[in-house]
């Protein structure tokens, strides 16, 4: 992605895809989960689409179902961080599921709102949500700003990183996700 935050909903750069490329060839060898258990969840934009597409395309080839929703989105109403309508993503997409793409989607209102009490709010939704799926594995490909609203500590994500969490509930019914530090890493670009 270009920094030009006037750009509607960029693609990835040739860089961005050899860094996903290199991530495929890692997560292929190091992928610590039975395939026939996971889901991948992403984020509806053009960047985190192909993501999935250049990084896990090895995991859809096994039969791995990909769910585009609108609450993993970017966390601002600036035009890179607004995607496309559903019928255009449908077209485009035709392997992933937007069923559950919420019908508002790509308006930023309510629970997709950039103000900073809503993200939290939306961080919170995906959380429960997540503690709420049976799936023995889920795959999210979203973006640093809103994943760092999801988590609440550790450092900052980067392009083409990867954590492994375990999702925990306290007591009180709140949600935490506890990273599995030996199963996360930061990729290098090729050449790097």
């Amino acid at each position: 992605m270009t920094h030009d935050w006037s750009v509607f909903d960029p693609k990835l750069t040739d860089r961005g895809i050899d860094q996903c490329k290199t991530l495929a060839d890692q997560l292929e060898v190091d992928f610590p989960y039975a395939v026939d258990g996971c889901r991948v969840v992403v984020s509806p934009l053009s960047r985190t689409l192909q993501t999935v597409q250049h990084s896990l395309g090895w995991l859809l080839d096994r039969g791995v179902p990909v769910e585009a929703r609108a609450e993993w989105q970017e966390d601002t109403a600036n035009p890179c961080d607004v995607g496309a309508e559903r019928s255009e993503l449908e077209k485009a997409w035709p392997g992933y599921d937007f069923s559950q793409l919420d019908p508002v989607y790509p308006q930023k209102i309510g629970l997709y709102g950039p103000e900073e009490e809503t993200i939290r709010k939306r961080a919170a939704v995906v959380r429960r949500w997540l503690s709420e799926q049976s799936d023995k594995c889920i795959v999210v490909v979203t973006h640093s700003g809103f994943l760092d609203r999801v988590v609440k500590e550790g450092p900052r994500f980067r392009n083409v990183e990867y954590r492994t969490y375990e999702i925990k509930r306290d007591d009180s019914g709140e949600v935490e996700l506890i990273e599995l530090t030996e199963q996360s890493k930061d990729i290098p670009a090729r050449g790097q």
